[in-house]
């Protein structure tokens, strides 16, 4: 009997299915920030740029970061709007550049909120061809910007009591570390935002527009999606302008800072593979900083004694890591 029709009998047998291949790390990291679902945004931030970021706030959710790369065209720009609220006064910005830089801006003050927003919301359709009210449902257009997924600031302010009216400082006691210095070095490690830096600075992602760890899961999630569409038209051996086309769509997508050079076709495996290492990075980075602002919002009930940072770290981790015996087989593996 051919192997088919044996497995086909087994099966109405009820005999054992066939084994699944197992997913490689790519796959299964894109499952995975596809499964996470749309985040939760924290408190927005006024952009740094602009004259009221100290004073002022971000009304409502009235906040986005477009981008828009064209190789052909030598494109790679991004667009700022916010409403912001500021001395009982309403304001629009609008800041915009090629990224990287800081661009142009343009304040403009209204008496009037409902004219604030609808300037926003005209902007946002120039910009984009879409509406405001149904960006759930945004669709990309050639030759206009795309919407990023960002994160929402988090709350970086230091949680006080509010004792009788007044806004009381609790100071905290720090306990000693607790873990061995192998462990503690692994864990400042995972946790580094210079080691954050420093892997996005190799591979040429913009950091001003992409704080650590800022770019949501789903947009991440995007890019994944898009190289492996680039790998596709490569295995189809789909011309040139596809692939020029497609890598436009992933550096709007993923933001690079190349400067003023043109961006880059990817255009082998190599580079693709490039693109995947650097996809697991951000990845990484964000459930990094997942997970250390879990252990923040854990530690928002104030209390006089805190577990050593470190401790904190490696609790939100939520293993055990133990030192291998160096004369152990799997320690020589």
């Amino acid at each position: 009997m051919a192997p088919k029709r044996r497995a086909a009998a087994a099966a109405k047998a009820g005999g054992k299915k066939a084994k699944e291949e197992p997913k490689d790390a790519f796959t299964s990291t894109k499952e995975a920030l596809l499964a996470a679902g749309p985040q939760v945004k924290g408190r927005r931030k006024v952009d740094e740029h602009c004259s009221l970021s100290a004073s002022g706030e971000v009304h409502e959710d009235y906040d986005c970061m477009l981008n828009q790369t064209n190789i052909g065209h030598n494109n790679n720009k991004f667009y700022v709007i916010q409403v912001i609220q500021a001395n009982n006064r309403f304001f629009s910005w609008n800041r915009w550049g090629r990224v990287g830089e800081v661009g142009q801006s343009k304040l403009s003050p209204f008496d009037k909120l409902e004219n604030a927003i609808k300037d926003f919301e005209k902007k946002f359709k120039d910009k984009t061809k879409n509406s405001w009210s149904d960006r759930s449902n945004f669709v990309s257009h050639p030759g206009k910007y795309t919407m990023i997924e960002v994160d929402g600031e988090q709350d970086a302010e230091v949680k006080v009591d509010d004792v009788d009216g007044k806004v009381v400082k609790v100071s905290k006691n720090v306990l000693p570390c607790t873990l061995n210095d192998a462990t503690k070095n692994l864990v400042q490690l995972i946790f580094s935002t210079d080691m954050f830096k420093e892997a996005m600075e190799c591979m040429n992602l913009d950091i001003k527009k992409m704080p650590l760890g800022k770019l949501s899961k789903m947009q991440i999630a995007k890019g994944f999606e898009v190289l492996e569409e680039i790998e596709a038209a490569m295995n189809q051996r789909r011309g040139g302008a596809r692939l020029e086309e497609l890598s436009s769509k992933f550096f709007t997508a993923i933001p690079h800072n190349f400067g003023r050079n043109r961006p880059p076709t990817i255009d082998s495996k190599e580079i693709v593979e490039q693109k995947k290492e650097m996809l697991m990075v951000l990845a990484d980075i964000e459930l990094a900083q997942t997970l250390k602002s879990e252990t923040e919002k854990a530690q928002e009930e104030m209390i006089e004694t805190v577990p050593h940072p470190l401790d904190q770290d490696y609790n939100s981790l939520r293993c055990v890591l133990s030192l291998l015996d160096t004369k152990t087989e799997t320690f020589k593996v």
